[in-house]
């Protein structure tokens, strides 16, 4: 897969054009503005699923992936017309194709290489689809993301088996299964509504992407980006694909949760993967933010007494909480504190770190 990069920063052309990172601390798609986009180190993503089983002491795989399935479908649905999604459920058209296109795609965004092994779709029950996928940026969004993809073409739902044939190779396998209805009233999913704000990020003069994008290196054969300045992979990801992992969570299993997941971004951050240098000033620790799309940092205070931050437009605020606090606790040497955050209606996440006393 050969791809055409800038002739000034060097980020594929494909990558810059089909993302816009706005004034206000959001990225979005270029062609489906409806939901954001989050660039994020996705190496982060397994370690805080698996966290928060081990504070919760019970698994939830099947949860995130069942809740990012939904999300999958309902997201891709943007980009492929509804008339041919109806010639492929009246078996008019192969999927087959397509879905391949999607592969592409995920392979430019950082999410891994799929690889299709075969498929069946006629309509009943012995139906299938059967793929692998080399070096997933997560393997239960991996596996979501094939289920929301070929729900989102057949309109038929799916089960999976999974499992690790060879080093970071997986074997997915989907068989027709319907899920429960339940789920399917509680996921609900807002427009995106953009606010204008007062952030602007250093920009490319010549494909206007974020010049931070030139410190990331490509490897569209293999479906990985790795940020050179710190040797962690990245991936861009759908908002919308993980805020209702959370949510679901929370409805399934109580309102712990948030703190679960604020508690396993916490003990994430403080290790090993994240560094002190990773700590900077307000208003680096606000590009950084705003890098990611996570949101536009407008107040920042750090002391060994204690910190509070104020963010605006933010999305995922409980990772955001998570990383904070940990950053806070690097900072100052601090074993363990206490944090308490709040968000508004119109997404302005306000929280505060004490040291534990």
């Amino acid at each position: 897969m050969e791809l055409d990069p800038c002739p000034q920063c060097g980020v594929p052309k494909m990558f810059a054009s089909e993302h816009l990172w706005l004034n206000n601390g959001d990225i979005v798609h270029s062609r489906a503005r409806s939901s954001r986009l989050i660039f994020l180190e996705s190496e982060n993503l397994d370690p805080l699923f698996r966290g928060i089983e081990r504070i919760i002491g019970m698994p939830i795989e099947h949860m995130v992936i069942t809740a990012a399935r939904r999300a999958y479908r309902v997201y891709l649905s943007a980009f492929i017309p509804e008339e041919l999604r109806q010639k492929i459920q009246a078996r008019e058209v192969d999927y087959g194709p397509y879905d391949e296109m999607l592969y592409e795609v995920g392979r430019v965004n950082g999410t891994g290489k799929y690889a299709l092994v075969s498929h069946r779709f006629q309509g009943d029950e012995n139906d299938y689809d059967a793929v692998t996928i080399t070096e997933p940026h997560s393997v239960p969004l991996s596996v979501a993301a094939h289920m929301g993809a070929i729900e989102m073409f057949t309109g038929v739902e799916f089960g999976y088996r999974y499992e690790e044939v060879s080093p970071d190779v997986f074997s997915i396998t989907l068989f027709p299964s319907p899920h429960p209805e339940e789920l399917k009233e509680r996921l609900r999913f807002a427009p995106y509504e953009h606010q204008d704000s007062d952030l602007e990020l250093e920009r490319c003069p010549s494909c206007g992407g974020p010049q931070a994008l030139s410190e990331c290196r490509w490897y569209p054969d293999r479906g990985v980006i790795v940020n050179r300045a710190t040797g962690r992979r990245m991936a861009i990801l759908g908002e919308a694909l993980l805020t209702p992992i959370f949510h679901e969570l929370e409805e399934e299993l109580g309102e712990d949760i948030p703190r679960a997941v604020v508690e396993a971004q916490r003990r994430f951050t403080k290790g090993g993967f994240y560094t002190r240098e990773d700590i900077t000033d307000k208003e680096g620790f606000r590009k950084q933010l705003a890098f990611r799309g996570l949101g536009n940092l407008k107040e920042l205070e750090m002391r060994r007494k204690g910190m509070s931050m104020r963010l605006e437009n933010a999305t995922l605020p409980l990772m955001v909480v998570g990383l904070a606090q940990g950053f806070f606790e690097m900072g100052f040497s601090y074993e363990e504190s206490d944090v308490e955050w709040e968000v508004s209606p119109d997404r302005v996440l306000e929280a505060e770190v004490k040291p534990r006393s």
